[in-house]
């Protein structure tokens, strides 16, 4: 189901405009989300977990996608955050539409809190909640004491894989939401070159690496104007805590997600404005649709769409 592992890797896997011409005070983009509110509604265990609003020394974004296949509209995302010089918060969520065995109709939103500095990030929770009948909730706790993971599921899985993924694994891994940010950071602050090296992400179940590689530069039309973008090859590579019929065929393995990255300097950010996934007659697109961004010391809000 090639489409739906492109789904998956979105939400894992995802500006140069004029300034509106008002000043919005204390801005946080993220309340614009309809899930925050509900971040603790539903928990696992007895952790509270709380977003801190961005200071002023922030940088936030907001971005809504939306996605295509066969032409068709059937994918719909946000991805939001900030960040300063020592911490990040990030929210997305995701649902799509059904389409046969291609792609299942889900919807799911999802935040993440953290640190990060010069080596990379370092999550300190990770929370989904999944919005079909099963209502499933995953909860991750990063205890940097102890170098674990602690890993809540309601109702719980009736696998972690084969073989299951080791504690050092998942400790070392980003979370799915942790892992776009770390791809949009790179090339700045020594994180390592924009679309070089590899992603470790842990999914509260399968450990994989998102490899990617550089695919030359491609002029793509954003805000009313081509610019140029880099483009990236993203491979999905499945490590560990996948059971045998979750792993990917061949086809789908060599087959890379090609991402087209737009560096925004005064964001400190690689943004990534397209992905395209192609495969057999499947041809899937994911766009930036609209996007808003808030720079530090500034209660502007910019607005960039397609």
């Amino acid at each position: 189901m090639p489409a739906i592992r492109f789904a998956k890797f979105v939400l894992t896997s995802l500006l140069a405009s004029a300034a509106l011409s008002f000043s919005a005070g204390a801005v946080n983009l993220m309340d614009q989300e309809r899930n925050i509110e509900g971040l603790n509604d539903g928990n696992i265990n007895d952790t509270f977990y709380q977003v801190p609003s961005p200071g002023r020394d922030a940088t936030q974004f907001r971005f809504e996608l939306k996605g295509y296949i066969f032409g068709l509209r059937m994918i719909r995302s946000n991805y939001s955050g900030w960040y300063n010089q020592t911490d990040y918060a990030v929210y997305s969520d995701i649902k799509t539409s059904g389409l046969g065995a291609l792609l299942k109709k889900l919807e799911i939103w999802a935040v993440s809190k953290g640190t990060h500095n010069s080596e990379g990030l370092r999550p300190d929770y990770h929370v989904q909640q999944n919005l079909d009948k099963k209502s499933r909730r995953v909860e991750m706790i990063y205890n940097d004491e102890a170098q674990q993971v602690d890993v809540s599921i309601e109702p719980p899985l009736g696998s972690q894989g084969v073989p299951p993924a080791t504690p050092d694994e998942r400790y070392s891994a980003d979370d799915t939401l942790s892992a776009i940010l770390n791809m949009m950071m790179r090339g700045w602050a020594d994180k390592g070159e924009v679309c070089q090296g590899t992603v470790r992400v842990f999914d509260s179940k399968q450990h994989y690496g998102l490899r990617m590689e550089r695919d030359g530069t491609r002029r793509l039309k954003f805000d009313d104007y081509k610019s140029e973008t880099i483009s990236c090859d993203v491979y999905y590579e499945p490590i560990s805590g996948f059971d045998p019929e979750d792993l990917p065929e061949d086809e789908e393995s060599s087959e890379p997600v090609n991402v087209y990255f737009k560096h925004y300097p005064e964001l400190g950010l690689y943004i990534p404005i397209r992905f395209t996934y192609k495969i057999s007659a499947i041809t899937a697109v994911l766009k930036v649709d609209e996007m808003e961004y808030v720079l530090p010391d500034d209660d502007t809000i910019y607005y960039a769409s397609e």
